[in-house]
């Protein structure tokens, strides 16, 4: 069989122009193992169903209201800028299939400290659901996809300049999950200064109170612009996510 050469697919472009984007942030790593046992009881007290992603993008939420400096936005160059923001906004990642070709593409639930978990997965449902299409959340980005690459990436570049536009395009903080699948952890790359990837959930061996047992347990990988933020504050947030969803309470 022979090779075949094509032009990159429309429906590539937003991935492609984000990850020039990305290579100018410092990536640094970190991991935790989360014990998904509170979590999986608050699922099943709720009154309609609720993605584990759901938990995760409130309960990062509610741990940046205490770290401003990971509400910031940089914006660099010969003379560096930080804009904070006082809103928290969250960017979900979803794996869909256009005109044949998978990919994937990102929906924004704004001002999550002020909603609760059904309220997170309502917004969250509102793109889970939508075709990449003229009609729904996801037209602006459909309309970008048409422009030839140099005039995408112009218009990203323009609409990111603007800190605040690029929190409310890019989110405060992203989420990524490959829970759907048996793989343990996924490192995303960012354009924002945090980013949380969550892994598949399995049962695997916990020391409760010095005993063995087995709990339901995934690992959350977060990612840092390192510009930004250092380790240790980086650490506190990750151990802060880890503290309140292994210790939820359905409001």
């Amino acid at each position: 069989m022979s090779a075949v050469t094509a032009s990159l697919p429309a429906v590539r472009k937003g991935t492609y122009v984000f990850l020039e984007d990305a290579r100018r942030t410092s990536h640094v790593y970190l991991m935790a193992e989360v014990d998904a046992s509170a979590l999986k009881a608050a699922r099943a007290r709720a009154a309609s169903p609720v993605s584990y992603v759901s938990y995760v993008v409130k309960a990062t939420a509610d741990v940046l209201a205490d770290y401003p400096d990971a509400r910031a936005v940089i914006l660099g160059g010969r003379s560096p800028k930080l804009t904070t923001q006082a809103a928290v906004h969250a960017k979900v990642l979803f794996d869909k299939t256009v005109d044949g070709q998978r990919c994937v593409v990102s929906g924004v639930v704004h001002d999550v400290q002020d909603l609760d978990v059904p309220a997170v997965q309502a917004a969250v449902d509102v793109y889970k659901t939508a075709d990449v299409d003229d009609r729904g959340p996801f037209a602006n980005a459909k309309r970008l996809q048409r422009l030839p690459l140099p005039a995408f990436r112009a218009v990203y570049r323009t609409m990111m300049r603007n800190p605040v536009r690029r929190a409310a395009l890019q989110g405060t903080f992203a989420v990524t999950s490959i829970g759907h699948e048996r793989v343990g952890a996924i490192l995303p790359l960012i354009t924002g200064t945090l980013g949380l990837g969550v892994g598949h959930i399995a049962d695997a061996p916990v020391v409760r109170e010095g005993a063995l047992a087995v709990a339901p347990v995934f690992t959350l990988s977060l990612v840092f612009d390192h510009r930004v933020l250092d380790g240790a504050m980086a650490a506190e947030i990750l151990a802060g996510i880890k503290n309140r969803l292994e210790t939820w309470e359905l409001a």
